[in-house]
């Protein structure tokens, strides 16, 4: 997992979890990746202190491990995580440029 998600930071809050975060300099939105034990949630957040409650699936999402049939096409838990941190990078992306755009209008 570490070696597909390099270009943040990692931190270890509790011996069951590992956060992965990643914003980008310069920026205010980026990406957070909480690893439980059989889960992981992949969260678009404004803010390295960035907290979800209830939060729409557009910002954040729970990975599950492969279901039955996902195994069966071959599917791993790691191909779900990338696809949904691949997912949250692009909301990400797509606020940081809300908020540019903003800026933008507001130095006009």
């Amino acid at each position: 997992m570490q070696r597909l998600l390099n270009s943040g930071t990692w931190s270890r809050p509790t011996d069951k979890t590992a956060v992965y975060l990643e914003i980008k300099p310069g920026k205010i939105w980026g990406i957070r990746v909480t690893i439980f034990p059989h889960t992981a949630r992949v969260e678009a957040v404004n803010g390295p202190k960035c907290t979800w409650y209830k939060a729409p699936i557009r910002f954040s999402k729970e990975v599950t491990p492969p279901n039955f049939l996902e195994r069966l096409q071959g599917i791993t838990f790691e191909e779900k995580l990338m696809e949904e941190v691949s997912d949250k990078r692009k909301v990400a992306a797509e606020e940081n440029a809300k908020l540019e755009s903003t800026r933008d209008y507001l130095n006009a």
